[in-house]
C-alpha cells in the first residue's frame, strides 16, 4: 500500500489509541515506498521492532534494509519529549527523514509530579511544534494517542493560562 493513499504529506494525522502498530506499520510502508528514513518517538515505550520485522516479511520486504532506516527514540518524561522534538527540528533536513511517528504523547504531560497547568501548556506547545515540523518539512506525520480530543484542541488552554497571568517568560523559561 502506498503511503500517499493513507496519509497526506505535510499534515499531522491523529489516531485514537495507545497501540504502536499503526505508527509502526505506516513507518514500514513509507520507508519501503520512499526509500527514506523514519523517526518514531515512543512515549509509551511499547514500539516493537519484531512487529516491524513481521510486517516486512509479510510484505516481502528486506527487513534489514527497512529497519536500518527506522529510528526509534523512547522517552520517559515530558521534558525528554520536548528535547527530542527540538533536536529533531535541528537534524531533520540533513537526515533525509520523511516520516514522523509519535506514540502516546498526552500521558507524559499528566504525570503526578508535574503541575497540571504546566503540563497542559507544555503539551500544547509541543503539539504546535510537531504540526509545524510536519508541515514545513512536508513529512508524513502520525500521532497515536488515547486522548485525541486533548490533542485536537486549538489554543484555548494556552490562552486561558496566559489570561490568568502565567506567561512564557515567568514559568516556562526552558522553552
Amino acid at each position: 500500500m502506498e503511503p500517499e493513499k493513507a496519509l497526506e504529506k505535510g499534515a499531522l494525522n491523529i489516531i485514537e489509541g495507545s497501540d504502536h502498530r499503526p505508527v509502526s506499520s505506516l513507518a514500514v510502508q513509507v520507508v519501503a515506498s520512499k526509500r527514506k528514513k523514519a523517526l518514531i518517538m515512543d512515549g509509551s515505550r511499547t514500539v516493537d521492532p519484531y512487529f516491524m520485522v513481521r510486517k516486512c516479511k509479510s510484505a516481502g520486504l528486506d527487513e534489514k534494509e527497512i529497519l536500518k532506516k527506522i529510528m526509534i527514540s523512547r522517552v520517559f518524561t515530558a521534558y525528554q519529549y520536548i528535547d527530542l522534538v527540538e533536536k529533531a527540528e535541528e537534524k531533520l533536513k540533513e537526515s533525509k527523514i520523511i516520516f514522523l511517528g509519535v506514540v502516546v504523547l498526552s500521558t507524559l504531560f499528566e504525570d503526578e509530579e508535574m503541575n497540571q497547568e504546566e503540563g497542559r501548556w507544555l503539551r500544547s506547545r509541543l503539539i504546535k511544534k510537531i504540526k509545524k515540523l510536519v508541515k514545513e518539512e512536508r513529512l508524513y506525520g502520525v500521532i497515536v494517542d488515547p486522548k485525541v480530543e486533548v490533542l485536537q484542541k486549538r489554543n484555548r488552554e494556552e490562552k486561558d493560562l496566559l489570561n490568568r497571568g502565567i506567561q512564557k517568560g515567568k514559568i516556562y523559561e526552558s522553552l
